[in-house]
């Protein structure tokens, strides 16, 4: 017997996929001393305490509003309100945090405390990846103005 994957079921994923994810990045806050510890350690660098915290902690901020963002689109699309001024707003505020994100990681890839080679390509390609995903957002977002802009252009024709 196979199951036919609908519209219904790929919204209800995406939803529960977005609620886990927010979870975790709650919970995630509670990790970052350890993990601005582990890397204190591994980096042989003291004055990290200070400033690798205030990084994950502004990033791990950011991904939440996002996530909370896209749980109110979704939430709007299950509620059958797609083309509506609302949801470009979420993906506007999504693109900002991911924009955000890309200069919090930019800024440490020039920090002092990140002076080994290889964490500064990853704190450089976190940065490109949160560009790029925001860019990406940012066009979405343009699409669904023009989309609702149509939309109010036909609810008032004749």
């Amino acid at each position: 017997m196979t199951t036919k994957w609908t519209a219904t079921k790929s919204l209800f994923l995406s939803r529960t996929l977005t609620i886990a994810t927010l979870v975790m990045a709650i919970a995630a806050l509670f990790c970052i001393p350890v993990i601005s510890e582990w890397y204190a350690a591994l980096s042989e660098k003291t004055d990290l305490h200070g400033v690798m915290p205030v990084v994950l902690y502004i990033s791990d901020g950011l991904a939440i509003f996002a996530l909370w963002q896209l749980h109110k689109l979704l939430r709007n699309i299950h509620a059958q309100r797609v083309f509506v001024t609302e949801n470009a707003t979420c993906f506007r505020l999504i693109s900002w945090c991911c924009f955000a994100v890309a200069a919090v990681w930019l800024f440490t890839t020039f920090w002092q405390f990140v002076y080994l080679t290889f964490w500064r390509f990853v704190a450089f390609l976190i940065a490109f990846m949160a560009a790029f995903v925001g860019l990406i957002v940012r066009v979405v977002k343009n699409l669904l103005d023009a989309a609702v802009e149509l939309r109010e252009e036909n609810d008032y024709t004749i």
